[in-house]
């Protein structure tokens, strides 16, 4: 998981940016549900949020359209955990603000209203592989609004979207270094399959290009420990040829 939630381009993703139900939400019950934590392993802090719901983009692919990606991801409720991604709260145009006590979980708790949101955190998915790759391209969801109205949907671009599910906006993130993305079960047999899973050749530019979750190398494994489900996920290894 890199850390942008900044998107472009989708007028539902520059809409949840404005929304005043976001600031509603008593200090006291946000700090019962959500807990700063350092994670062994990996640099900085990250918030633990507990009793939530999140969408879980992790195992999911998506469709890269207009430099952004759109996920297929499936609602989940309980226990995840998210970069703290902070901001001034409540939300005011007096800029720059006193009071930073905004996070993810108050964006979080804010989108519970009827046709509403939530937001992409993580918590480790089942049935998938970890791809490490050498450079490339993945989906970064962490951080990403994912709009109820998109469950229970169908569209050209995204195709049949189940009650389920529910669609999130997640930037793309092309790099040299080392990262890892959750893809099938089934190993490639040939490094063409790998590299393609990988995003080796594809940039935010490439319409319609599917690009797997990912995140720097080793984060999956320190960031499920860190909420007490460690997980040792499938690896696969990318073939010779």
């Amino acid at each position: 998981m890199a850390y942008m939630s900044v998107v472009k381009g989708i007028s539902f993703v520059v809409a949840s940016l404005s929304l005043p139900l976001i600031l509603t939400a008593p200090k006291s019950a946000l700090a019962q549900a959500s807990s700063v934590v350092t994670c062994h392993g990996i640099p900085g802090s990250y918030v633990k949020l507990t009793g939530q719901n999140y969408a879980l983009c992790a195992g999911a692919q998506a469709v890269n359209f207009d430099e952004v990606t759109y996920a297929k991801c499936t609602k989940q409720s309980g226990t995840s955990i998210s970069e703290p991604q902070n901001y001034p709260f409540p939300s005011t145009n007096n800029f720059p603000a006193v009071d930073t006590s905004g996070n993810i979980a108050t964006v979080n708790q804010g989108g519970t209203a009827p046709g509403g949101y939530v937001v992409s955190t993580y918590s480790p998915p089942s049935g998938i592989a970890l791809y490490t790759c050498d450079g490339g391209s993945y989906a970064q969801c962490d951080g990403g609004l994912c709009f109820t109205s998109t469950s229970n949907s169908s569209s050209t671009l995204l195709g049949p979207v189940s009650k389920s599910q529910i669609i999130c906006s997640c930037p793309v993130t092309t790099t040299k270094i080392s990262f890892q993305v959750f893809g099938p079960s089934g190993c490639p047999t040939t490094a063409r399959d790998y590299d393609e899973i990988c995003g080796t050749n594809v940039t935010k530019i490439n319409n319609g290009a599917i690009l797997y979750i990912g995140s720097p190398t080793g984060f999956p494994e320190a960031l499920a420990a860190c909420i007490n489900e460690p997980t040792t996920f499938k690896k696969c290894a990318r073939p010779r040829y």
